[in-house]
């Protein structure tokens, strides 16, 4: 090779060299810009069917959930699962006997807070025969609240409520509406 095209190849090498270093001097915002794209594409997705998962909670079975299909999205050591296409919760004392069960058409499980956000023809039934029936209700297991901003109907053996705005006890014993809209005693029948 040629001492000239041997200069002209050096040159061209350390003037890449030299574009390179002044394309990596990224300013704080650009760095940050990056460190996101980057992050985003860390989020991994898992998919299944026929799900049937256990919740553990003082070494009890606590909650069973069952779905014919979950989508589990995992970001930043954060976690929330998907749940369609008819979604069966069942949620049990520490003897095992169930308390309550909640059937609807989706649900979405957000791990770190330990609450299921239920949609679309949410009905609830607690041991005792209380039911609750709403298209949109909020559990948080940690505290044992539900809430629903929707309208709901709450039917117990001797009376039925409707209304907006539900905060309560997941048991349904204990509960306010914001908005009441109907009431009605239910006639008791003779055995």
């Amino acid at each position: 090779m040629s001492s000239q095209k041997y200069y002209i190849l050096l040159s061209v090498i350390l003037t890449g060299l030299l574009s390179w270093q002044a394309c990596t001097d990224l300013s704080e915002y650009d760095q940050d810009r990056v460190k996101d794209a980057i992050s985003d594409s860390l989020q991994s997705v898992t998919e299944s069917w026929n799900v049937e998962m256990d919740v553990i909670e003082d070494g009890f079975r606590k909650v069973t959930v069952r779905s014919p299909y979950a989508a589990t999205f995992s970001r930043d050591g954060q976690t929330e699962t998907e749940l369609r296409e008819s979604v069966h919760v069942t949620v049990r004392d520490t003897s095992g006997a169930i308390q309550t069960t909640v059937v609807s058409q989706s649900a979405r499980y957000i791990g770190q807070n330990s609450e299921f956000h239920f949609k679309n023809d949410v009905e609830v039934n607690t041991e005792d025969g209380r039911r609750l029936f709403t298209d949109y209700l909020e559990w948080s297991q940690r505290d044992r609240t539900i809430y629903s901003p929707e309208f709901v109907i709450i039917v117990t053996k001797a009376d039925s409520i409707t209304g907006y705005g539900l905060d309560g006890t997941d048991d349904l014993v204990s509960y306010t509406l914001s908005e009441v809209t109907g009431e009605f005693e239910l006639e008791q029948s003779e055995p």
